[in-house]
């Protein structure tokens, strides 16, 4: 049975999607809940690594400590080849813990279309979802990419949304979000106010996320179910 490490940044921000396809696929599951007990520092007895995302932003050490650990986890596992799915701001801390950088700009928030590069059309995972698929964003900070990652997808306004670096997969955008996460999502501390500068309000944000959730849902799957299907 395939052995599978979670680490979660905070209660709220949890893998949803994702998580339902582990089970169908009869994953062994361990979880790191990083804001309440410490990161591992290796990846013994780990057939996978997924790092979720988080509210918080990739130089918001101080207060969250905890980002260092992951950061130096996703470090072992490039350097040891170990399969690893980044999600929002677990992509970003792969990218940085693969030599590349995270800059704050203006958030990008809604349902995107991602659009395929070249190598992106090849890709056994990101292209198990036509070109064009929208996916669930609310980001504020950008990927620049580590040296030797390939680009795989990007959007209008964010110019990596996906990259590949050594056995590791990074997502910008949350393909594991639906409906019910989303409702979660905007009672969590602070994100009303984040989102009402930007243009929507937790009801409006909700409400999209109800019209979309079949077709988001169905989007995340299919995706999950392709890098489910590289593990081996």
């Amino acid at each position: 049975m395939t052995r599978l490490l979670i680490v979660q940044h905070l209660p709220h921000e949890h893998e949803g999607v994702l998580g339902e396809v582990l089970v169908t696929r009869d994953i062994d599951v361990v979880r790191c809940r990083a804001w309440a007990e410490p990161v591992p520092t290796t990846l013994d007895g780990m057939d996978a690594l997924v790092v979720l995302g988080g509210d918080m932003n990739t130089d918001e050490e101080q207060d969250w400590p905890h980002l260092r650990e992951v950061r130096d986890l996703l470090r072992v596992a490039l350097d040891e080849a170990v399969p690893t799915l980044g999600l929002c701001l677990g992509a970003q801390l792969l990218a940085e813990a693969g030599g590349g950088s995270v800059h704050h700009g203006t958030p990008e928030i809604g349902w995107i279309p991602i659009e395929l590069t070249e190598e992106g059309r090849d890709d056994p995972v990101v292209a198990a979802v036509p070109d064009g698929t929208p996916f669930f964003n609310a980001h504020a900070d950008f990927v620049s990419l580590p040296p030797g990652a390939s680009l795989l997808s990007r959007s209008a306004d964010t110019d990596v949304h996906a990259f590949r670096l050594s056995a590791a997969l990074g997502l910008q955008h949350h393909p594991e979000i639906d409906a019910s996460f989303v409702a979660g999502y905007v009672e969590a501390p602070g994100v009303a106010r984040y989102l009402g500068a930007n243009g929507w309000t937790p009801e409006e944000l909700v409400t999209e996320a109800r019209r979309r959730n079949a077709a988001h849902r169905a989007a995340g799957q299919t995706l999950f179910e392709a890098w489910v299907d590289t593990l081996g």
